[in-house]
């Protein structure tokens, strides 16, 4: 049985547990330094983009015995993304024409139509 040297792990999932780390440490400070969430959320996003540190969380989640692999098939639909995305677009359009309480209307829904998508493809798992 082949055991693989915390080299080879190290060499494998660098990019990843480091853009997590990273990624962590911004979120700490931002909070601690009572950051603008704004500019925190924007900073984190873009280093787990570009070090595929958020691929590396959903790999975490999908490690949780029964429900981790549903949450990570649930998370990874597109219909999910495609949802949030015209979410973001209409919240932007809503604000340029100065609807601040639609706005936030709309991502309540948005976010609440995401939610039980994911929890109604993992009943749907678990029962089905």
């Amino acid at each position: 049985m082949y055991i693989p040297s915390f080299a080879v792990f190290w060499a494998t999932y660098r990019r990843t547990l480091v853009g997590m780390g990273i990624v962590a440490i911004i979120v700490v400070i931002g909070i601690l330094a009572g950051m603008d969430a704004t500019l925190v959320t924007a900073v984190a996003a873009l280093v787990g983009i570009f070090t595929q540190a958020f691929a590396g969380f959903l790999g975490l989640i999908a490690l949780i015995p029964w429900l981790g692999p549903l949450i990570a098939k649930a998370l990874a639909i597109p219909l999910v993304w495609m949802i949030n995305g015209a979410g973001y677009f209409f919240s932007l359009f809503l604000a340029g024409k100065g609807h601040g309480k639609s706005v936030v209307q709309s991502r309540v829904i948005t976010m609440v139509l995401i939610v039980g998508i994911v929890i109604g493809f993992i009943l749907g798992k678990i029962i089905g």
